[in-house]
């Protein structure tokens, strides 16, 4: 019996310790199952959040960029310009134009808009005096390059374009239509974050663009400006 006794315990004390070493060893696998499956989580994760970012900085310059295109004023200018460079075109020009900012591009903007115009004076071609006298209203567009300056100052070179329909024929001998083209240098005050006050001195062309009945003359004067941001 004791034979038997010593047999049996030495056959539980063997089975005991196989069986340890085969927990210790699921345990392992188990724990690196659980790491590998949540390295792949974690990594699609990382993966995402680099992914928001890398989406949100171009859609901030992108909102940015739409910003600076948008960007809305109103510019209101009243000109006075004296008959030049023609000894029998002696007429002057009293203009106001009011634009809106339409787009800008770096330094340069675009605006489109409206000109009322009030024309005195004459022609004497052949020693004959012709009133010219008239009133004209047309669309008008505007294209400003602008640079800053210092301080609170811009300046810039305004290019402006208008097609005016006129109450009669102007100058004498000349057709009801015609076009106003203005370009000269602009400095700009920025009393406000919003308003700014502007003197231009400019140069302009009028005439109707044909080879007749087109007695086009220039001038040059001073442009007021008042603008507002939105």
């Amino acid at each position: 019996m004791a034979g038997i006794l010593a047999v049996e315990m030495l056959f539980a004390t063997g089975m005991a310790g196989a069986a340890a070493p085969v927990s210790a060893a699921d345990h392992t696998t188990a724990a690196s199952d659980a790491t590998a499956a949540a390295t792949p989580q974690t990594s699609t994760a990382a993966a995402a959040a680099e992914a928001g970012e890398s989406q949100q900085v171009p859609s901030q310059e992108k909102e940015q960029a739409a910003s600076q295109g948008r960007a809305r004023a109103i510019d209101i200018q009243i000109d006075y310009f004296e008959g030049r460079f023609f000894k029998e075109r002696n007429i002057d020009l009293y203009n106001l134009h009011v634009f809106w900012q339409n787009h800008t591009v770096h330094h340069i903007k675009t605006y489109y808009g409206l000109t009322v115009e009030r024309a005195v004076g004459c022609t004497t071609k052949d020693g004959i005096y012709r009133d010219s006298e008239a009133v004209g209203l047309g669309p008008a567009v505007q294209l400003r390059w602008e640079r800053p300056l210092g301080g609170k100052f811009t300046g810039s070179i305004d290019g402006t374009g208008s097609l005016l329909l006129y109450n009669h024929a102007h100058p004498a001998d000349g057709r009801a239509y015609g076009f106003l083209w203005r370009i000269g240098p602009r400095l700009t005050y920025h009393y406000t974050s919003r308003d700014a006050v502007s003197l231009a001195y400019m140069f302009h062309h009028s005439s109707n663009g044909m080879k007749d009945h087109n007695p086009g003359y220039n001038g040059v004067g001073f442009s007021l400006g008042y603008e507002h941001r939105f």
